[in-house]
């Protein structure tokens, strides 16, 4: 009995040694071309940027300092204090990418942008939320439209902006809404469309 099964272990072996061997080389593959990429891009001399899309944040649209609340006045300070710096919205860019089109010498600040975006939208998002929950929703609305604006990777952003157009009878906007999602790459896409489509379906017409 054993000698049967030996043709069959050896088989097994020659096969699981093959995938192996092929499953390394096409490791080192990638390997090899993410390292030619770093070096072309750390090769990359500066590019112009000035004329990039840099976010500036409409403050004189925004309640600041309509109302007497602790929370809404932090975080339109840090809304003030972001409209004096550079904001881009880089997500789903490589620093492997944006060295290759724009410099290596410009990573730092490209990555300035990036990390102020993360803070705005951050910002953004609870700034709505607690315009909402202090029942000032047209605000509320326009601070989370300007988060849809940028295109925020924020879901409440657009879960909650949602909500507010079915609270309030906005089924065009809902639906406007849902197509931007349905556009968009969002990581959270799917739970996004989900919630939001459940609005509509609540949505008076």
């Amino acid at each position: 009995m054993p000698l049967m099964i030996l043709p069959f272990i050896i088989i097994l072996l020659s096969l699981f040694s093959m995938f192996r061997n092929n499953s390394t080389r096409a490791l080192k593959k990638q390997q090899d071309a993410f390292w030619e990429k770093e070096r072309l891009a750390n090769q990359t001399r500066r590019q112009d940027i000035s004329q990039l899309d840099y976010i500036q944040i409409p403050l004189d649209t925004f309640p600041a300092g309509q109302y007497a609340d602790a929370q809404l006045a932090s975080i339109e300070t840090t809304l003030k204090n972001l409209s004096s710096r550079q904001i881009l919205n880089l997500t789903g860019i490589s620093n492997t990418d944006l060295k290759l089109q724009y410099g290596a010498a410009n990573l730092p600040v490209l990555s300035d942008c990036d990390a102020n975006f993360t803070t705005l939208v951050q910002a953004v998002t609870s700034y709505g939320e607690r315009l909402a929950q202090l029942e000032h929703w047209q605000e509320a609305i326009r601070v989370l439209e300007f988060g849809i604006a940028c295109k925020t990777d924020m879901s409440k952003n657009y879960t909650l902006l949602g909500t507010l157009y079915r609270e309030h009878g906005q089924p065009e906007k809902l639906e406007d809404l849902i197509q931007t999602v349905r556009d968009s790459d969002l990581l959270l896409k799917d739970s996004i469309l989900e919630q939001l489509s459940k609005d509509s379906s609540d949505c008076p017409v």
